[in-house]
């Protein structure tokens, strides 16, 4: 087993208004299991974890943020396609600017480099598939 080093990455929590859905990308590990986390993404050099929320969120579904907070920094070590995985993870939450973009029920992540990741609204207190990273369940609210 070998390992791959550490990653940072920031993600944020997007909580649907009216019933507390989390907006979540949907992937699979290379096993092919359903996994759900916050979307997000790596925090380049020299760029502040929250620029990297913003950014990650405009290129990943096309929308602009309001209120971003941090909420806390996760560490999550895991195994990938047989290499140790290690990521700190800076945690925001945070509303979409567009009021209408909490209605889209599916869509892509626009730079997913298959096309195929979908983004969807996870339903308040669902624990199947697992969302990771570790931890990100106690930060959802209600």
């Amino acid at each position: 087993m070998t390992a791959r080093g550490q990653i940072v990455k920031a993600m944020v929590i997007i909580q649907r208004p009216r019933d507390g859905a989390l907006l979540v990308s949907e992937s699979h590990d290379p096993a092919g299991a359903v996994f759900h986390r916050p979307l997000g993404g790596h925090v380049e050099i020299g760029e502040r974890a929250a620029d990297t929320a913003r950014r990650e969120i405009t290129e990943e579904i096309g929308q602009q943020l309001e209120d971003l907070r941090q909420l806390d920094v996760l560490e999550n070590i895991f195994q990938w396609d047989g290499e140790t995985q290690h990521e700190v993870v800076f945690m925001f939450a945070a509303r979409l600017a567009d009021e209408a973009a909490y209605e889209i029920a599916e869509q892509h992540v626009l730079d997913s480099p298959d096309g195929r990741t979908r983004v969807i609204w996870r339903p308040p207190g669902a624990t199947t598939p697992p969302l990771y990273p570790v931890g990100t369940s106690k930060l959802v609210l209600g």
